[in-house]
């Protein structure tokens, strides 16, 4: 008798979940965006949807008056504000970048681990490049 029961049960939550799989699915996303769908105003009742509020005045006056036919997916990026870097300018900022370099690598050699892995790096490298053809 047991084993009926189960059986029925379980038919039961079968029929309700096919019930309402084909009530969402014969819903289109279209349809719930509207006010008057009977989906929506269903799941505002239950408090899972709502309306969304007006916008903001300073969101209304950002927007562009007329609503735009095509939206551009890769823009080229804008070009630079700055001008370009006369050579005395892109020199003192290659000393800037050099002395920031030295300065790293006063730190790493005093730091035993990090020596130690510039140093197998090293001897990595000079394993893997071949070496130079005698003529």
């Amino acid at each position: 008798m047991e084993r009926r029961g189960r059986k029925m049960r379980a038919a039961r939550a079968t029929m309700w979940t096919v019930a309402l799989a084909l009530a969402c699915g014969a819903a289109s996303g279209a349809a719930a965006q509207q006010a008057d769908s009977p989906l929506k105003s269903a799941m505002k009742i239950l408090g899972f949807a709502a309306d969304a509020p007006e916008p903001q005045d300073f969101v209304r006056q950002s927007r562009p008056q007329k609503e735009s036919d095509y939206i551009p997916v890769f823009q080229p990026p804008p070009e630079p504000a700055r001008p370009v870097l006369k050579d005395k300018d892109l020199g003192a900022l290659k000393g800037d970048l050099d002395s920031v370099e030295k300065r790293a690598d006063t730190l790493r050699q005093a730091f035993p681990p990090a020596a130690k892995a510039v140093a197998e790096q090293k001897a990595q490298a000079a394993k893997k490049s071949p070496p130079p053809a005698s003529q």
